[in-house]
């Protein structure tokens, strides 16, 4: 055996995770702020409704993406520096990203 995280598949998904996540976590979090934004332009009750319910189900997803990368974070390779590599090869600050999150998610929900 040359190298554990070459060989060890829950190793790679970490890898993976925090690799891609930070770009994804950005993008469902635009995207539900400019779908929360449109609440502003509903008129009839159903359809308020039915936007709120889908807003709900945005920040589930964004909750589950960052839960995702907190287990990714908290591993061998991620956790002691809370550092990750982008795609893109940026270095990206997790617990920075988490708290960013966090706070958006706050703020909606206060909304």
């Amino acid at each position: 055996m040359s190298d554990a995280n070459n060989t060890d598949p829950v190793a790679t998904l970490r890898d993976e995770l925090l690799r891609d996540l930070p770009g994804d976590i950005r993008r469902v979090r635009n995207a539900y702020r400019r779908a929360a934004q449109q609440a502003a332009l509903l008129r009839e009750a159903k359809d308020f409704t039915a936007h709120q319910t889908a807003c709900k189900a945005g920040l589930g997803h964004l909750e589950s993406l960052i839960k995702l990368l907190r287990w990714a974070s908290d591993g061998d390779n991620g956790g002691a520096s809370g550092k990750a590599k982008a795609k893109g090869g940026e270095d990206v600050d997790v617990e920075k990203l988490i708290k960013e999150a966090r706070a958006a998610l706050a703020v909606d929900q206060n909304d």
